[in-house]
């Protein structure tokens, strides 16, 4: 009878963390922090913000491997370079990518 009682247990316990976890990823858009403009990411962690981006020429964060145009970004462009010259690689506005492969960009 105890083995059936912490089993018992051990579902309801199960199904309480299993609902709450789903109910998380449920929550609406809305209900969540959005960023605007570009961010680029080390990882899941932000490590430049530019919130309105004029697409003038930016240094990539050397640790940056993602970049995320939230919104008024329509297009990413990086280059090997430090200043912006050279040959250039559309990334759009979400795309991960090596640490330390580009060295500057322009978003518009």
């Amino acid at each position: 009878m105890r083995a059936r009682a912490k089993r018992a247990g051990a579902v309801v316990t199960m199904a309480a963390v299993m609902t709450a976890g789903l109910g998380a990823l449920a929550s609406p858009a809305s209900a969540q922090t959005q960023e605007t403009g570009l961010v680029l990411y080390s990882g899941k962690t932000p490590v430049a913000h530019y919130p309105a981006p004029t697409g003038s020429c930016e240094p990539v964060p050397p640790t940056a491997d993602l970049l995320i145009g939230w919104s008024n970004v329509q297009q990413t462009l990086f280059y090997y370079t430090t200043d912006c010259s050279g040959w250039e690689v559309g990334l759009g506005t979400l795309r991960t990518f090596g640490q330390g492969e580009f060295k500057s960009f322009r978003a518009y």
